[in-house]
């Protein structure tokens, strides 16, 4: 089986994947909130209202059915079934149509009409409906000029927002319409708008509809709080049709006050039935428009929950896979940059070492350069001895393992005598002591990295400055250099060497080891270079 690669973790892809994820796990949860509010709106908007209307319609057509053709009642019932069919109309968008032989009365049309309750006590009246829509033209022309909704618009907004569950407890604009004045026809109970009354926004107005021929029509006035007259300026008209008829209700032949318990249901599209009576009553059936028609408010708010909590968790998971899998190629990186390094370290004075043994075979017999060859044969040997040390140094600090064994040591004290091993080295120590409870090897080694530093990369003939601070607690050593770095703090990195060539001595490893050492003692080493100095610290104070 092939291995899989380690390669650099993408921070995007992952997220990708993690969000998609997220989105599938949140689907259920949030399909079950959009199921909810189809319920409560279908259930409360749509379902109830629309069977009590369509119960308010049979009881109307029965009285029409037994009232004497072309009587005074029989007109009013014609009436009260055209008020019962437009408000039908408005509660749920829907379409219904009644037939009695040649009479057909169906929810068509838009238009506008308001209730004039002759009698109070009974709430009974007479429904008044528009001439002629046009009539409203000044009053609509009166709100877009104003920037308002017209009627047929706010009727519109209406059906599409206010079922919601968020809107439909308020009312969304304040807002209302009523007639001041109006001139109605009782016997073909149709009226003329007059002055209408309109509130918007804690500001009122009144529009003057009133059209130029009023001749056979009542002039009525109203109040705005008078309860006779209830004006409903706009009702939609539904973009169905009979052809989405698919229950017909067939009363039975004889009806008197009979409810229409033994109705016969008829869809067109199953069954091939013909009507033995001359009349019906058709609705289309309950409107199944989505959750994103019937409530957009409260969609969009479990649509942009939905999407902020995918998108929090996708992050979450995200941020710890990257992380994880950053630091697993990290150590895949660091592991294959330290082995080359390493490897190329220790190849070049062992790529020395094979051509001096070339050589040194050949010149067996000139004892001069045997002798050379076989010096700088050990040079080498040594150097890569050295090599080995430091990289034992390393492996050993990085592992953090080490035991300390702290006792009293004295800072100075452990500087002199890791002068010593660089009698060439000019060195300028100001400060007082710092005693300090560490272990005294481990910082013995830390001093000798950074004094071996020093050594390695100051410019030919310059002092040393080394300063002991009590008050801040640190150890600083500065020396002049021919060098800069524009990432001091990258030094402490293994197998990264201040001027930028392996095949010059050291390891790399000196400053690295000194920064494990000191984060086992519980110290901090800081780098820092600019203008020819580079300066070390050692930080003893957290």
């Amino acid at each position: 089986m092939r291995k899989k690669a380690i390669t650099k973790p993408v921070f995007g892809k992952i997220f990708i994947v993690r969000f998609l994820i997220s989105l599938i796990a949140f689907s259920f949860i949030a399909g079950y909130a959009y199921a909810r509010v189809y319920d409560f709106v279908y259930e409360r908007e749509i379902y109830e209202p629309t069977n009590s209307y369509r119960e308010e319609i049979e009881k109307a057509t029965i009285e029409l059915y037994e009232a004497e053709p072309g009587s005074e009642e029989y007109k009013k019932c014609v009436n009260r079934l055209r008020h019962i069919l437009a408000v039908y109309q408005m509660v749920g968008y829907n379409y219904a149509e009644v037939k009695i032989g040649d009479f057909r009365m169906a929810t068509e049309e838009d238009t506008a009409y308001f209730l004039d309750y002759y009698d109070p006590e009974t709430q009974k009246g007479e429904q008044f409906f528009i001439e002629d829509i046009s009539y409203l033209d000044p009053f609509n022309e009166f709100l877009r000029n104003n920037g308002m909704k017209d009627e047929r618009q706010m009727a519109d907004y209406w059906y599409k927002y206010c079922r919601d569950p968020i809107t439909v407890w308020s009312t969304v604009l304040d807002r209302g319409t009523n007639l001041k004045s109006a001139y109605i026809d009782r016997d073909t109970y149709t009226f003329l708008p007059g002055v209408i009354w309109f509130h918007c926004n804690e500001k009122e107005y009144e529009i003057d509809c009133t059209p130029a021929d009023t001749k056979g029509y009542e002039y009525v006035e109203f109040s705005p709080e008078d309860e006779r007259a209830l004006f409903t300026p706009y009702r939609i008209a539904t973009d169905l049709s009979p052809e989405d008829i698919y229950i017909h209700i067939v009363p039975a032949t004889t009806l008197g006050t009979e409810t229409l318990d033994n109705d016969i249901y008829y869809n067109p599209e199953l069954y091939d039935i013909e009507f033995k009576e001359d009349w019906h009553i058709g609705f289309s059936g309950y409107r199944k428009e989505n959750v994103f028609v019937v409530a957009p408010f409260s969609s969009a708010i479990i649509t942009a929950v939905y999407l902020v909590v995918s998108a929090i968790t996708a992050v979450i998971f995200s941020v710890i896979k990257y992380q994880k899998d950053k630091t697993v190629w990290e150590i895949f990186e660091y592991r294959i940059r330290t082995t080359e390094a390493m490897a190329h370290d220790l190849k070049t004075p062992l790529s020395t070492v094979m051509f001096y043994l070339e050589n040194l075979e050949e010149s067996s017999k000139e004892p001069e350069k045997v002798l050379e060859y076989t010096k700088n044969i050990n040079d080498k040997i040594v150097t890569m001895d050295h090599m080995i040390s430091d990289i034992l140094l390393f492996s050993r600090s990085e592992s953090g393992k080490t035991v300390l064994n702290k006792e009293e040591v004295s800072l100075k004290d452990l500087l002199a005598e890791s002068l010593k091993e660089f009698p060439d080295m000019e060195t300028d120590i100001k400060g007082d002591d710092i005693t300090l409870t560490t272990d005294r090897k481990v910082l013995d080694q830390v001093i000798m990295n950074l004094l071996s530093n020093c050594d390695r990369y100051r410019e030919k003939g310059s002092v040393v400055d080394i300063v002991i601070d009590p008050e801040a607690g640190t150890l600083t050593l500065t020396n002049k250099t021919d060098r800069s770095y524009d990432d001091a703090e990258s030094l402490k990195k293994p197998f990264v060497k201040g001027d930028d060539s392996r095949g010059n001595k050291g390891t790399g490893l000196g400053l690295a080891v000194a920064d494990n050492n000191l984060a086992i003692l519980g110290y901090k080493l800081e780098l820092e270079s600019e203008k020819g100095e580079f300066c070390v610290k050692v930080k003893f104070k957290a």
